[in-house]
């Protein structure tokens, strides 16, 4: 896939067909306007570009929210974008001066003077522009006027909701990693580094490995006990992570510790994904350091037993 800086001015391909997105998680949605992209691309005669930020707006618009974390690093965003096929990536750098802009000042100044497009797909809730200068109903009368065609593709639903990045958020902020895996198309996952923890899970024959997120903006699942898929040097190995504090130790520090099965290579400082398959249960104390143990082995049996069941499905 080819990726483009606005700033390339000069080379930047001319009359393509676009859509204009975040594409935060590239979830089924976006993967439905985009694939659909190529078709109204080729049905123009001309080929598809992707247009998206460098920055997602609330974290321009609203820098003081830390809640606020993104279901995709960049990296992993432009990839899933260039999975549906799409050949060509605009990057436009969000500021604040581009956050000024009306819908109509946006696309007359990057859709048509700076890539004098053939064409415009809008997603079902596909929005750009300054929401106080609200002039995207204008569209349809900028693309009469200046020559491009508008097309528009419809919402994809799960049990009757419209899926969108909001959505999967709350999902993985409620532990559904089911519906939020089921909303996206694929393994909601993150990348890390092991890095040496407290060592308490070795004692307990459980021994962990502990996970420190490259991105900090990254969104994690809500704190609980998961079945998750570890890659190491490209290589899967079935697992469980504890994501959360420790309250049987008393410790408050949030945590990311996996426990891989039938698993001893010295992994620290490995760069590892981590592939979050079903929630196993929350947080909890207990008593003793026995009844933790045998609650391990209980959680350890669910994983094998969904992964047992996956296997069967393929």
């Amino acid at each position: 896939m080819n990726i483009y800086n606005i700033n390339e001015a000069n080379h930047l391909p001319q009359g393509t067909a676009v859509s204009v997105g975040m594409f935060d998680g590239v979830h089924r949605g976006h993967q439905k306007v985009l694939r659909s992209l190529g078709v109204f691309a080729e049905n123009l005669g001309s080929d598809a570009m992707a247009i998206t930020f460098d920055r997602h707006p609330r974290l321009v618009l609203a820098a003081e929210n830390n809640a606020f974390h993104l279901l995709n690093t960049n990296d992993e965003r432009f990839r899933l974008i260039e999975n549906c096929g799409i050949d060509n990536l605009l990057v436009i750098p969000f500021t604040p001066q581009v956050a000024a802009l009306s819908a109509c000042q946006f696309a007359h100044k990057y859709l048509v003077e700076t890539l004098g497009i053939k064409g415009l797909l809008l997603g079902y809730d596909n929005m750009f522009g300054n929401k106080q200068n609200n002039d995207f109903d204008q569209i349809p009368a900028l693309a009469t006027q200046c020559g491009f065609a508008i097309a528009n593709e419809g919402s994809v639903s799960e049990n009757g909701t419209q899926i969108s990045s909001t959505q999967i958020r709350k999902a993985l902020s409620n532990g559904n990693i089911a519906l939020a895996n089921s909303m996206l198309g694929y393994t909601y996952n993150t990348c890390g580094t092991v890095v040496k923890g407290r060592q308490v899970g070795r004692t307990l024959h459980f021994p962990t490995a502990n996970i420190h997120c490259s991105d900090p903006l990254k969104m994690l699942p809500a704190d609980g006990v998961y079945c998750v898929t570890i890659t190491i040097d490209n290589q899967p190995f079935d697992a469980m992570c504890n994501i959360g504090i420790q309250p049987t130790f008393d410790s408050q520090n949030r945590t990311i510790e996996v426990h891989i099965f039938d698993f001893l290579q010295d992994i620290y400082s490995k760069e590892v994904t981590l592939f979050f398959c079903e929630k196993i249960r929350d947080i909890q104390r207990f008593d003793s350091t026995e009844k933790l143990v045998n609650q391990l082995v209980a959680d350890k049996q669910k994983c094998l037993q969904y992964f047992a069941r996956k296997m069967e499905k393929q």
